[in-house]
């Protein structure tokens, strides 16, 4: 893979490593946030419910196509792991053919959202 750093706002003797949980956003994607923290402040008198749930929508749409699901009906939006792996953990009590004492296995070193669920 070649250098990508030239697509990030960082300082020439920055060498970035990625460690899972924070990075430097490219700048497109800070280009996009920027635009859409100006359009939800300057242009909140013409914000309409769609303005929040058509961007879901579309992501999910992208992502069910990306992983080829075929429903983006059952992709989530969440706003953590956390959140989500806590859901699960609620949910497996439903589970047919789950029961209380039973095992699971995790991956070693696996991230604490997964863990502690």
């Amino acid at each position: 893979m070649d250098c990508q750093k030239h697509l990030f706002n960082l300082q020439d003797d920055i060498h970035y490593l990625n460690y899972a949980s924070r990075g430097p956003l490219s700048k497109v994607v800070e280009a996009a946030g920027v635009e859409a923290i100006k359009t939800t402040t300057s242009q909140i008198q013409f914000l309409t419910p769609d303005h929040f749930f058509e961007p879901a929508w579309e992501v999910r749409g992208l992502f069910d196509t990306l992983i080829n699901a075929l429903d983006p009906e059952r992709i989530a939006i969440i706003p953590s792991v956390s959140y989500g792996m806590a859901i699960v953990a609620r949910n497996l009590a439903n589970k047919k053919g789950l029961a209380a004492g039973q095992t699971i296995l995790l991956v070693g070193e696996e991230f604490p959202s997964d863990v502690y669920a």
